[in-house]
């Protein structure tokens, strides 16, 4: 009897329920899942005026940040001047056993009579060698960023070059200056043991050469000079020639036969030269008409 009235109940409450009259509670037997509207899909024109508003937030506080962080490091950077010993003084750090065996020693363990380039191309020249790796690798980036302009599909809207107009003025001044500064770089290369940082000095003497030839007489005669396929050959053989000289360099110094350092300081320096003329001028040329 009791579970007759109890199936009843049941039975006018799913009645009610499916009929409209009442929201089902709890302990009814069937309860509709709810679940959350559906995200509508952001257009292009919400998710870029979206991303304008987090960028401006962003600047918004960004010249504070950048404001707060110089004057952090100028403070650091003054409390670490003003605690430095002065100059000339027994204190400095600069008056170490480690220079003093650069300038007496210098000349005998490296073959340079010049301290400083003893220092550059002997002593570090494993930093040397990194700055060199460092330029060629600048320039190839350089090159590939740009090498995809040349593959363009033909009907994309490219302008067409104007053409160079030759000025009179820069190419007669131009004329005796090329051949000796082509021939002050070839000194400083070829005197590199006894001038300051010559392999450097020489090769950016040389870049600017070459640099003065293309912007007086136009890009053809450059080109005459040193193509892009001379041009390739000769910085990766000035990258590839130093890494095995200065190996070889090493290896004669530990071996104690210093009487042959000479000769190969020479050949370090005109592979360091011929790297650093062809990133100058590579970086004036891919910049000024997008190829060498």
């Amino acid at each position: 009897m009791h579970e007759d009235r109890r199936d009843k109940n049941l039975r006018r409450r799913l009645t009610s329920w499916v009929d409209g009259e009442r929201e089902p509670k709890d302990q009814t037997l069937f309860v509709m899942e709810q679940r959350p509207p559906r995200r509508a899909r952001q257009t292009e024109e919400e998710f870029e005026r979206k991303d304008r508003d987090r960028l401006q937030k962003f600047f918004n506080w960004y010249p504070a940040a950048a404001a707060v962080i110089c004057l952090v490091m100028v403070a650091v950077l003054l409390i670490a001047v003003m605690n430095m010993p002065g100059f000339g003084q027994a204190d400095n750090p600069i008056n170490n056993e480690v220079s003093d065996r650069y300038l007496k020693h210098g000349r005998e363990e490296t073959g340079s009579e010049n301290a400083v380039t003893a220092m550059i191309v002997g002593y570090r020249g494993f930093d040397t060698f990194g700055e060199s790796c460092v330029m060629f690798l600048a320039v190839a980036a350089v090159m590939i960023l740009l090498a995809r302009e040349e593959h363009r599909p033909a009907d994309a809207d490219t302008e067409e070059p104007e053409e160079e107009r030759a000025d009179l003025i820069l190419e007669q001044a131009a004329r005796p200056l090329i051949p000796f500064m082509l021939l002050i770089a070839a000194y400083m290369l070829l005197h590199s043991e006894t001038t300051p940082g010559g392999g450097f000095s020489g090769g950016t003497l040389l870049g600017a050469g070459l640099i003065l030839t293309s912007a007086a007489f136009g890009a053809e005669s450059a080109q005459r000079l040193l193509s892009r396929r001379q041009y390739s050959a000769v910085r990766t053989f000035g990258l590839l020639a130093y890494g095995l000289l200065y190996g070889a360099y090493i290896f004669i110094g530990a071996n104690g036969l210093q009487n042959h350092l000479t000769r190969l300081f020479l050949l370090l320096d005109l592979a360091v030269g011929l790297v650093v003329a062809c990133t100058i001028y590579g970086f004036y040329a891919l910049f000024s008409r997008g190829r060498i």
